[in-house]
């Protein structure tokens, strides 16, 4: 179809989940992957509220089509499936990573290294300061605010209201994304990238570089426990590591 060839893209990419048999219960209507298609149509048309996006698929059949959606699911069902999107969008996003590093190989000359790295993002709407937080208290007149928001200081950006997007791509031979989590904003990353490792989610490349937040917790460690390295800008100033690790 042409015009889609985003949304093609993002099917070819998709790993579909394991099926849960399940007795009880209908199967749902819908799947992940159309509500993923339709997040994909939100973020590139900048439609993100639920009735416009149900009017959308209303008007457009072809649209619906290209999305697998068998009929137009109501406004409520958009709104909820979104929001329970996140997990299974971070779970496509690291399994099409794994396919990358099988794949694609670097140069003789080039190691296969990653970069991981956290950006703050500043919340939608009005700042809803500390001393309401505490007592769940929206001040009168203020409108639209982001209740699920946290606050968190940057070193450069100072205090923000918002959530944090922790991303790793691939260095060598070109910057593609491997892994991407959205977290709230207050969350140390070297704690966040810790618990993706866990789960397997977080890659594991020869290399993985990283900013000093990830020499502070129990993350490299663990990281060289399969036999990579983690390098950040602490551990390259100490020699003894460097010796350690036969890179001098």
């Amino acid at each position: 179809m042409q015009g889609f060839s985003l949304i093609e893209a993002v099917k070819l990419c998709y790993h579909p989940p394991p099926e849960i048999s399940t007795r009880r219960g209908r199967k749902p209507d819908f799947s992940d992957l159309s509500f993923l298609l339709l997040a994909v149509v939100a973020v590139v048309t900048k439609t993100f509220s639920d009735s416009e996006l149900h009017r959308l698929l209303e008007r457009d059949t072809e649209l619906r089509t290209a999305l697998e959606f068998s009929r137009v699911p109501h406004r409520t069902r958009i709104l909820r499936r979104l929001k329970l999107l996140r997990e299974a969008a971070e779970e496509q996003v690291s399994l099409f990573g794994k396919t990358i590093l099988a794949e694609v190989s670097p140069l003789e000359t080039q190691s296969q290294v990653s970069a991981t790295d956290g950006r703050m993002y500043q919340a939608l709407g009005p700042k809803w300061h500390k001393k309401h937080r505490l007592e769940s208290v929206i001040p009168t007149g203020l409108r639209n605010v982001d209740v699920e928001s946290k606050w968190s200081k940057s070193g450069y950006r100072g205090w923000v209201q918002g959530y944090r997007l922790m991303l790793q791509t691939l260095v060598f031979p070109e910057p593609v994304p491997l892994f991407a989590v959205w977290r709230e904003n207050q969350l140390n990353e070297a704690k966040i990238a810790l618990a993706e490792l866990e789960k397997g989610r977080l890659q594991v490349t020869e290399v993985m570089l990283g900013d000093t937040t990830f020499g502070k917790e129990d993350f490299a460690p663990a990281y060289r426990k399969s036999g990579r390295l983690s390098l950040n800008s602490t551990a390259i100033a100490e020699k003894e590591f460097l010796v350690e690790t036969g890179l001098v």
